[in-house]
């Protein structure tokens, strides 16, 4: 596992937001597969004993579709024949058709799957409201504990801000700030915000020369990224998220952006495997660790070994003595990588042979240790 996902052992409780991109297609109407596979990799979380809270957006959209083929069916021909545009579609209207047929559909694909959950709509001003705060706690906490799946979305049928789709003002103003606000107020061990992209890049995903960060770095890539084009729907895109993601990081929930678009992308995740952004408090820390790949790793062990050749035996001694020290002082901590190495590996579905080569027993550490000693020994003979 990548030093950088170790903290991803000790995760319970998490909490997955998925946008309006993931939860519809580019015509604007659902994405089945896409929530079927999100609704399926949640119900092998809540049977594997996390506790797993959505936040959803998508109800708009849903609305919009909704009304708009209502209006076609109650159309005469002469109302076919003039325009059509976005201006005649109330946004407020689309979130209260919208919201009952979207969570209608989550209940349905969750009833299959023989998992129950449950809706909480809530509003901004909510939250200035200690009791209110306190009463959302111990719900969400019955809710999981019955291992319910709670669903939250903002009721932008009923928000109060003059422009809820531009005004970026309030405790929070979107499902991406929502869902960080949430993760925070219910202790969440992990917020995954789902994209249509596989992570926060240096400049827009489009552009061939931009690249996946793959650790976020506030200190670093602050004043480096470059921001794309808004989503194609909803509110705010990568931006959006960026800066949901640093407030939650940064007060003590790490993040992991990645895409919704990719088969079981929430359960790599929770394995540890190095998809997607991640954000957290101590990434300043990670800055000056290289991360090395297996090619790198292989030419730099050729170019060591022939080096070793030149020396002389003395030197090649203390390098083993030192090697035999290192492995002998750090034996817990190796096996320790080691079974999560192991863990990973039988998630990811390797054959057992190769798994069991791959374990480190006593015997072998102790094996390896031996051969270090010996070769010291053939040098000095």
């Amino acid at each position: 596992m990548d030093h950088t996902r170790q903290f991803i052992k000790t995760v319970k409780r998490v909490v997955v937001k998925v946008g309006t991109a993931v939860v519809t297609r580019s015509d604007g109407r659902l994405a089945l597969g896409r929530l079927g596979d999100l609704c399926e990799q949640l119900k092998e979380l809540n049977t594997n004993g996390y506790e797993v809270i959505l936040v959803t957006s998508g109800a708009v959209g849903v609305g919009r579709q909704r009304l708009r083929y209502r209006r076609l069916a109650n159309s005469s021909f002469s109302d076919l024949q003039r325009p059509q545009g976005d201006d005649d579609d109330d946004g407020k209207a689309c979130a209260a058709v919208g919201q009952s047929s979207l969570m209608a559909l989550y209940d349905t694909m969750f009833s299959q799957l023989d998992v129950t959950s449950s809706q909480l709509l809530v509003n901004d001003g909510f939250f200035r409201d200690t009791a209110f705060r306190k009463q959302l706690s111990d719900t969400v906490n019955s809710l999981l504990h019955l291992r319910v799946i709670p669903i939250f979305n903002e009721n932008d049928a009923v928000s109060t801000r003059k422009a809820p789709y531009e005004d970026s003002s309030g405790i929070f103003w979107d499902n991406d700030s929502l869902a960080g606000l949430l993760a925070l107020e219910l202790k969440a061990d992990l917020l995954v915000l789902l994209s249509d992209v596989e992570g926060l890049y240096s400049g827009p995903p489009s552009d061939p020369k931009s690249k996946l960060i793959h650790t976020y770095v506030k200190e670093k890539h602050q004043s480096e990224i470059t921001f794309g084009d808004k989503s194609r729907v909803g509110r705010g895109g990568m931006t959006a998220k960026v800066n949901a993601a640093v407030c939650a990081a940064y007060d003590g929930t790490p993040v992991i952006i990645t895409s919704g678009y990719v088969t079981d992308n929430i359960i790599r995740v929770l394995q540890g495997e190095k998809i997607g952004t991640v954000f957290h408090k101590d990434a300043h820390l990670w800055i000056n660790t290289k991360e090395v790949s297996a090619r790198e790793m292989a030419i730099a062990a050729r170019d060591s070994s022939r080096r070793l050749q030149v020396i002389s035996s003395e030197e090649r001694s203390k390098i083993l003595l030192a090697v035999a020290d290192a492995l002998e002082n750090n034996e817990s901590m190796i096996r320790s990588e080691n079974e999560a190495d192991i863990v990973a590996a039988e998630g990811a579905g390797y054959e057992k042979p190769l798994i069991s080569r791959l374990a480190l027993k006593p015997e072998k550490a102790r094996t390896l240790l031996f051969t270090n000693l010996n070769e010291i020994l053939r040098y000095h003979s």
